[in-house]
C-alpha cells in the first residue's frame, strides 16, 4: 500500500450508504456546524457583559443643580464600548472553531490547532477594536455630516461583521491549505460575514423596530442573538460553498500538491478522457 503524503492536502467527504458519522467531514456542514458553536458561545459570552459601561448621568449649572439624563454622545459611546465586549468573543470564537474545523477537514489536529489558535487572537483582537473605531466614525457622520442613521450604522455593522468573518476565514485557510491559501478564505468568509449583516440589518428593520438595530449593539435580545449567529454563520456558509462540488472538479485546487505517482499509477499519469461510444 503506497504511504500517504503528510503534506498533501485531502479533504474527507462522506462517502454514498456510509454511516451518519462521517457528515461531519462535509465542508459546507463542517463549517455551518463550526460557525453556528461560535455564535451561540459568543452571544453567551456578550450577555454576560451586556450593560458593562452605563452612560453616565450629567449635571446642569441652571437654574439649579440638577441631574440630567445622559447625552447622546455619551450614550453611544458606553454602547460602542459594550459592543466591543460582545465582538471580542465573536471574532476569537469564530476565529477559534472555524480555524478547528479547517484542521477537520484536512484530516490534521496540529494544523487546525495552529489555525484555531490564529483564528483566536487575531479574532479576538479585532472583534474588540473594529466596534470602537467604525461605530465612532458611523456616530461623527450622523452627527457631522447629518448622515442616515439607518445607513451610517449598516454600513458600520457590515464592516465589523466583514471583518471579523475574514480573520475567521484566515484562521480556516491557514489551517486547511497554509499560508497560501489565507487570502482566498478570507474573502470567501468575509464575503459570507457581509451577507450576514445585511439580513441582520433586514431583518432589524423589520421586525424589531423599536430594537435600535442600526445601533453598535441592540436594546432587545432576540436581535442581539440574530447579529451573532448571522455573522459566525454566514462566514462559515461562505467557506463551506467555496469547497463544496470540489469532487467534481477535473482541476485541482490551489492548495493541493500535484499528483504523485504511486504503487497503482507507477507513471503518474492523469486518467485517461472517457471514450464516446461509436468513437473510431
Amino acid at each position: 500500500m503506497p504511504r500517504e503524503d503528510p503534506k498533501q492536502v485531502r479533504i474527507r467527504y462522506p462517502e454514498a450508504g456510509a454511516g451518519s458519522t462521517l457528515l461531519v467531514f462535509h465542508p459546507l456542514v463542517a463549517c455551518t456546524l463550526a460557525g453556528l458553536a461560535a455564535g451561540l458561545l459568543a452571544f453567551a459570552a456578550g450577555e454576560a457583559t451586556y450593560d458593562t459601561f452605563e452612560a453616565g448621568w450629567g449635571t446642569r449649572q441652571a437654574p439649579r443643580a440638577a441631574t440630567a439624563p445622559p447625552s447622546a454622545e455619551a450614550r453611544d459611546g458606553a454602547m460602542m464600548k459594550n459592543a466591543a465586549l460582545a465582538g471580542a468573543p465573536l471574532g476569537a470564537l469564530s476565529g477559534l472553531f472555524l480555524g478547528l474545523a479547517g484542521g477537520l477537514l484536512r484530516g490534521d489536529s496540529r494544523r487546525g490547532l495552529v489555525g484555531g489558535g490564529v483564528g483566536l487572537a487575531l479574532g479576538g483582537l479585532v472583534g474588540g477594536l473594529a466596534p470602537l473605531g467604525l461605530h465612532r466614525l458611523a456616530f461623527e457622520l450622523q452627527d457631522r455630516y447629518m448622515v442616515d442613521t439607518l445607513l451610517a450604522g449598516t454600513a458600520a455593522q457590515t464592516a465589523v461583521a466583514g471583518l471579523i468573518a475574514a480573520v475567521a476565514g484566515a484562521g480556516f485557510g491557514l489551517a486547511l491549505g497554509g499560508v497560501r491559501t489565507v487570502p482566498r478564505f478570507a474573502a470567501l468568509a468575509l464575503l459570507g460575514g457581509v451577507a450576514g449583516a445585511l439580513i441582520y440589518a433586514t431583518v432589524g428593520a423589520a421586525v424589531f423596530p423599536l430594537a435600535e438595530t442600526d445601533r453598535a449593539l441592540a436594546t432587545e435580545r432576540t436581535p442581539r442573538l440574530l447579529a451573532h449567529l448571522l455573522v459566525a454563520l454566514g462566514a462559515g456558509a461562505g467557506l463551506g460553498l467555496g469547497l463544496t462540488g470540489r469532487r467534481r472538479r477535473s482541476r485541482r485546487r490551489e492548495w493541493e500538491e500535484p499528483h504523485k505517482p504511486d504503487d497503482a499509477d507507477p507513471a503518474g499519469a492523469p486518467d485517461a478522457p472517457p471514450v464516446t461510444p461509436g468513437a473510431s
